[in-house]
């Protein structure tokens, strides 16, 4: 008989301790010696020293903001201490992130995402994947399989796809004034940034799927499971450690994961059925054009009775992110529209006259006339200016690259910017207000989009960039502004969509700061960024 060797519990955890370890110690060690060298060449960087990286250049910051605001205000903060550098910087945050060189200024984006054209970088799966279901999404591809990939999806995204998307944006609009009526009626404080995260659902649902999912109204497997990831999602650079390594997390998400495959997959199912019936009908959805797609590529396909796995998981894993994406972000964007139209007057003034002029002063007749004509949404520059201004002031997201060996960034002044080894986190939220690329740069100021390049409002090229630039920019940013666009259209000269948060401090008192820039909707995390406390607010109806 042969020997048998037990292997005790203990044994089988220590090791996985010293690996655990070995891992944590590697990791840092290379960090901070990437640093190190980085500093000894007199490259810009806050304070850094070798065991705490930059993380204490944080603590001075931290008490001028909310516990809660989001981190982009203190990397903000710090690149105001890096002007002759073209306010760019290193920034040393492990174990809580990755390396990253900060850029601030639209300049140095262009030389990473257009000149260089750096790929994305591998960290985003770890992003996505709560959403996404896998890796490989579009977002994080590169190569001849991101190309294969977009060339695939990006007909689902072409201006005239999306035009023809119009009843289905049109119809879930509708909805929201009704509930806007109902909240009026009654009354009452809500918290809009759930209302407009089903609501997106719902619209990018339509968009995706091609059926509705009803779940502003109503409970719905695929939308409650997506909402509840980008509240269980933590940001990459989180510093509670509690909510870092928070054990209900990973059940939670792999819960919601596991939930909206289930769904997911039933329709593609049911799509795929009917595509085999009624293959030579014009798609009505994205799914229908990928399914259509897979049939021309694989003829068999029309005649089987299932859907190859394979294919499955790799069309759910990007379906998935495209339900994602299209939505959250999305969703602030208009939360935001709806805050500095009620802080300006005159802009709230202005946009309603423009609508005045292209749909008559019945507000009721917008949705209709949608339907019959969907090209006058694009008859809206004043509008089409606020949803831009909007996004200047409170970019939902920022932007990130793969730095390279060799890969060298360099600024006005001649300083050159190695990124190996780092990754490139264009930051939105410092670009769009940076004083040496826009004039007033904290102002609401639409009429800066309506003027000429000799008007010194006139944005600086590369300043402006929610959806970035080069050939990696947002596949779905017509979708995007075709959203916005239609609710404001449909709601503004309808409603007063207000801030409560005076009342609802009162209801929900708390110690600390809050506000940040003198902002009480001040962005924090969830995903995307979104205002603070869910945007409690008041609708009342115009007069």
């Amino acid at each position: 008989m042969a020997p048998t060797f037990p292997i005790a519990y203990w044994q089988i955890a220590l090791t996985l301790v010293a690996a655990l370890l070995s891992y944590v110690i590697t990791k840092g060690f290379h960090s901070r010696h990437l640093f190190y060298k980085l500093r000894r060449q007199g490259l810009p960087m806050p304070s850094w020293n070798i065991v705490t990286g930059n993380l204490l250049a944080f603590l001075p910051l931290l008490k001028h903001f909310p516990s809660n605001a989001h981190q982009n205000y203190l990397i903000t903060e710090l690149s105001k201490k890096f002007i002759r550098w073209d306010s760019c910087f290193y920034l040393d945050l492990w174990p809580f992130s990755i390396p990253f060189l900060v850029i601030s200024s639209p300049s140095l984006a262009i030389q990473a995402t257009q000149e260089l054209d750096l790929p994305k970088p591998f960290d985003l799966d770890r992003f996505f994947r709560p959403f996404a279901g896998g890796t490989d999404t579009l977002f994080t591809l590169n190569g001849t399989e991101w190309k294969r990939a977009h060339a695939i999806f990006q007909p689902g995204f072409s201006a005239s796809f999306i035009l023809s998307q119009t009843h289905n944006i049109v119809r879930e609009s509708a909805d929201l004034v009704e509930i806007f009526k109902d909240h009026a009626t009654k009354g009452d404080i809500f918290l809009l940034d759930d209302l407009l995260g089903y609501f997106m659902m719902d619209i990018i649902g339509a968009v995706i799927l091609g059926s509705r999912l009803h779940s502003k109204k109503q409970f719905n497997q695929l939308g409650h499971a997506m909402r509840s990831q980008v509240r269980w999602q933590i940001a990459d650079g989180e510093l509670n450690l509690f909510k870092r390594w928070n054990p209900a997390r990973p059940l939670v998400q792999w819960y919601n994961s596991r939930q909206m495959d289930i769904y997911v997959s039933k329709e593609l199912e049911k799509r795929f059925a009917e595509r085999q019936k009624s293959s030579d009908s014009p798609p009505r959805s994205v799914m229908d054009l990928v399914l259509d797609n897979y049939m021309k590529k694989n003829p068999s396909a029309k005649t089987s009775n299932r859907i190859d796995p394979s294919f499955k998981k790799w069309a759910s894993v990007h379906i998935r992110t495209f339900l994602f994406s299209g939505h959250d972000s999305t969703a602030s964007t208009i939360e935001y529209c709806y805050h500095l139209l009620s802080k300006h007057p005159e802009a709230m003034a202005r946009i309603q006259a423009e609508l005045d002029e292209v749909f008559g002063a019945d507000s009721s007749t917008v949705g209709p006339q949608l339907l019959d004509q969907p090209q006058k949404i694009n008859m809206l520059p004043y509008t089409t200016a606020v949803i831009k201004e909007t996004m200047r002031l409170f970019p939902a997201a920022s932007a990130v690259r793969k730095g390279l060996p060799g890969s060298i960034l360099q600024d006005s002044n001649g300083n050159r910017f190695p990124t190996e080894g780092v990754t490139i986190l264009m930051m939105h939220s410092a670009i769009h207000i940076n004083p040496d690329y826009w004039k007033e740069p904290k102002s609401f100021i639409p009429e800066r989009w309506l003027v000429g390049p000799e008007h010194p409002l006139y944005p600086a090229k590369g300043a402006w960039r929610p959806f970035e630039f080069g050939a990696r920019n947002c596949i779905g940013q017509t979708l995007v502004m075709q959203d916005v666009k239609t609710v404001l259209a449909m709601t503004v000269r309808e409603f007063d969509v207000c801030g409560a948060y005076d009342e609802w401090d009162e209801l929900h008192p708390r110690k600390g700061l809050k506000t940040a820039w003198g902002e009480r909707a001040y962005h924090v995390f969830r995903a995307a960024a979104h205002p603070a406390d869910g945007f409690p607010c008041r609708v009342t109806k115009r007069k």
